[in-house]
């Protein structure tokens, strides 16, 4: 009689001493179920061998990689029928050992845990400049050190440039003097962002000149920035024709979020 496993399970009627005749076809019975057992689960089924992907698979071309690459293991996630136990405990393997390799692209190829992400912001200070006089005449400032700017947004001159197109937070805080013409006179200031060639966000400041009162012009902008794009911001000064007037700047920039 044929193997009913693994479709399904054999019954067997228990045998009495000196009361059941033990046929062959008994025996043949129990070797038949038998040799189908150690059919299904296979040979070795506690032994792996090891396997990795081919080099025409692996590692992946750089930037190649999405959600929908294909494995370098057939039937990756499908249902199928396997020949043995040990045939399928080596697919699970090669899946297991395929994943473990994609996880360690994806962090570095180096199989180590990723490095924190250091946050996309910065604090960049101007030192005091003088202002030209004139109407429209603008001065970018010139940054001087970072007091935080762990992406290196700031390498020096006047632009600032984003670690990451995204959304952006920028605010903007200078202090001029006014000048010392005559009382009464009214001195202007007046400061813009630029993104560009594109001014962006601005602000002025009026006083009376002869006072001891300071410029203070807080500018705030959000929107985005995109990788490339520099950012200057931009002085001018008019009410009184010289050029003593001295200012300084801090900028503060924070990343939100991703462009969507």
């Amino acid at each position: 009689m044929p193997a009913v496993y693994p479709v399904s399970v054999r019954s067997f009627t228990p045998k009495t001493d000196n009361v059941d005749v033990i046929w062959a076809a008994h025996v043949n019975d129990l070797q038949t179920e038998l040799s189908a057992v150690e059919r299904t689960v296979g040979t070795n089924p506690h032994v792996w061998p090891g396997w990795s992907p081919g080099a025409g698979t692996w590692p992946p071309r750089t930037g190649t990689v999405t959600a929908k690459t294909p494995a370098p293991v057939a039937n990756f996630g499908a249902a199928k029928t396997y020949a043995s136990v040990t045939d399928r405990l080596k697919a699970i393997q090669q899946q297991e050992t395929w994943l473990t390799l994609m996880v360690q692209y994806l962090v570095g190829q180096t199989g180590q845990q990723p490095k924190p992400v250091k946050p996309a912001a910065a604090v960049i200070r101007a030192p005091g400049m003088k202002v030209p006089a004139g109407e429209g005449a603008w001065k970018a400032f010139r940054w001087g050190a970072a007091e935080f700017d762990p992406n290196k947004m700031y390498q020096g001159g006047s632009n600032i440039y984003p670690s990451v197109s995204g959304f952006w937070d920028v605010s903007v805080n200078v202090w001029a003097d006014s000048t010392t013409r005559k009382a009464r006179d009214l001195h202007f200031v007046h400061v813009r962002l630029m993104r560009g060639t594109t001014e962006i966000a601005g602000q002025d400041s009026l006083i009376e000149t002869q006072t001891w009162i300071r410029h203070r012009i807080n500018v705030s902008w959000q929107g985005r920035w995109l990788s490339g794009q520099p950012l200057q911001v931009q002085i001018s000064q008019h009410g009184a024709s010289d050029n003593t007037v001295d200012a300084n700047c801090n900028i503060s920039l924070s990343f939100v979020r991703e462009l969507t």
